[in-house]
């Protein structure tokens, strides 16, 4: 007999970030996201004290920061000695798939500790950013969300990977049609040729689960590519889930498309992001910075920087603000040099999203030549083949600082001391989001005295002699929807039941909606919410 259908919010409930949901459609359970809560995990870790890898699970179900669910996790990863029988004792039912709506780390991360047999449902584009961050990053268990390095048992409950052993394929099945530049790209090696095995990610868009939960993911505006919204329906039960939404962004046609469906659908649930609600009527109406007044006011700040190098620093797969300083660049008779990795993530992205640049050469974009030495891998191979004279080192740059706009993040900041020569008197020009919380705002005083050693100037933030750090508008576009767009949202939809979540004030909503808050339902992590 089949159960009622429920929505179960495991996790990010009450923080941005986190997103763990569970749909149980009453014959089959699915995932929306499995996000990785860096609020919650910054309880217990810092820079310098992580969940010990070869413990595998053991840190993250003990401390709470994964919610024992049977049937999910990798079993490789249940060290023997604290789980004898694996995740026999946990509750629920074991997913079909997990649909991820987008490839930041707050939606996905977590995705790493999850059994790669399960399906994971992601859009080309999605695949390809989470693949190219996971070969250019640390390589670890935590990384390990395209593809996984088996794990052994060794003495005294540890782990350790198997030597010599195959990485594997995750289970992906792509929200379109793969082409076949992506396809070969994606089933290369990313250590070495032959070494990847497993399920080749295929095309899922007409497979038996989609059809079955009547799955529709609909493309929507956000900061990173291939975001998507999710509509399920269910027998006798409609469910909405926005993901992470903005209307300002270049493609915010597309959400208001997504929008219209969830009017002419009326959804019996709408689970929705609140990322941008403010704690109460006394902060400040929230502004809507476009990309377009992001380019115009960051021409302006170049344009006066004549003969000074200037650094752009943005999210590191926010493609649209490259895009926006290539613009920048041309306009103010300037080069982009962009790095090694945004090159390689450039080359993968280019096989799922029309005019991606990758006009790399002495006349077009060029590649930062980091000085210090590294073991060159398959991705970094591959970049050398590919745009093999494009690289640009120190010397270059600084005998004509003004030429160039150098593509920089605070994480990039020790590059600074080859480059002081040529970085002295310019201008680093930040362009991403304010911090949140405390840790990144101890990032920001760091990057002040980075700032201050190079004799550079900043825009768009500043740290004033107390160590407060202060956030200039008009230099970032958010992700998100302003409080009153998600208002409209949420009014528009006109679903039954309404489930904040990615907040860290979802109950907001009660004094904005007003009567029609009697809708909302505040979800307690693991209770089910009958559909």
């Amino acid at each position: 007999m089949a159960r009622p259908a429920s929505i179960t919010v495991l996790d990010g409930h009450a923080s941005v970030g986190g997103t763990k949901i569970a749909v149980d459609t009453g014959t089959a359970t699915v995932l929306l996201d499995f996000g990785t809560n860096y609020q919650r995990q910054s309880h217990f870790f810092e820079e310098f004290l992580h969940p010990r890898p070869a413990r595998g699970l053991v840190d993250l179900l003990e401390l709470g920061l994964l919610p024992r669910l049977r049937g999910v996790y990798r079993p490789d990863l249940f060290p023997a000695t604290d789980y004898p029988d694996r995740d026999a004792g946990f509750p629920g039912e074991p997913p079909s798939a997990v649909l991820l709506s987008h490839a930041h780390l707050d939606h996905c991360g977590a995705l790493a500790y999850v059994d790669p047999s399960i399906p994971v449902y992601a859009s080309p584009t999605t695949l390809a950013l989470l693949r190219a961050w996971q070969e250019t990053g640390q390589t670890n268990v935590s990384t390990e969300v395209t593809y996984v390095a088996p794990r052994t048992p060794a003495e005294g409950g540890l782990l350790q990977t198997e030597r010599g052993a195959p990485r594997r394929h995750r289970t992906y099945r792509l929200l379109g049609e793969p082409s076949t530049g992506f396809s070969a790209a994606i089933a290369r090696s990313p250590v070495r040729r032959g070494e990847l095995e497993g399920p080749v990610p295929a095309a899922g868009t007409a497979d038996p689960l989609v059809r079955s939960l009547g799955i529709d993911a609909p493309t929507v505006d956000h900061s990173l590519l291939g975001s998507h919204g999710f509509l399920l329906d269910l027998d006798g039960a409609r469910i909405a889930y926005t993901g992470d939404v903005r209307f300002h962004g270049a493609r915010g046609p597309e959400t208001e498309a997504f929008l219209r469906r969830l009017e002419a659908r009326s959804p019996d649930v709408l689970i929705v992001e609140g990322t941008r609600l403010r704690r109460d009527d006394a902060e400040p109406p929230q502004g809507r910075t476009s990309e377009e007044e992001v380019r115009s006011n960051a021409e302006k700040a170049v344009a006066a920087e004549a003969g000074r190098l200037v650094i752009a620093d943005f999210g590191p797969r926010n493609i649209e603000r490259l895009v926006t300083f290539r613009a920048v660049a041309a306009a103010t008779g300037r080069q982009l040099v962009v790095t090694a990795k945004d090159a390689y993530l450039l080359q993968l992205l280019s096989t799922t999203e029309p005019g991606i640049p990758l006009d790399f050469g002495v006349g077009g974009m060029r590649i930062w030549a980091e000085p210090t030495t590294r073991s060159p891998g398959a991705w970094s191979s591959s970049v050398t083949e590919a745009f093999g004279g494009a690289e640009i080192g120190p010397e270059e740059i600084e005998r004509s600082p003004g030429r160039w706009i150098v593509c920089f993040s605070f994480f990039d900041a020790n590059d600074l001391v080859d480059l002081r020569r040529a970085a002295r008197g310019g201008l680093w020009l930040y362009s991403s989001s304010e911090a949140h919380g405390e840790e990144q705002e101890f990032d920001f005083r760091r990057l002040q005295h980075w700032i201050d050693w190079a004799g550079m100037r900043a825009r768009g933030f500043s740290v004033d002699g107390e160590g407060t750090v202060r956030f200039e508008s008009g230099y970032h576009a958010s992700g998100h929807a302003t409080e009153a767009e998600l208002v409209e949202l949420v009014r528009r939809a006109s679903a039954r039941q309404i489930i904040p979540v990615h907040s860290a004030t979802p109950r907001r909503y009660e004094r904005l909606l007003g009567p029609e808050g009697a809708r909302l339902r505040f979800p307690t992590p693991g209770t089910p919410i009958v559909v």
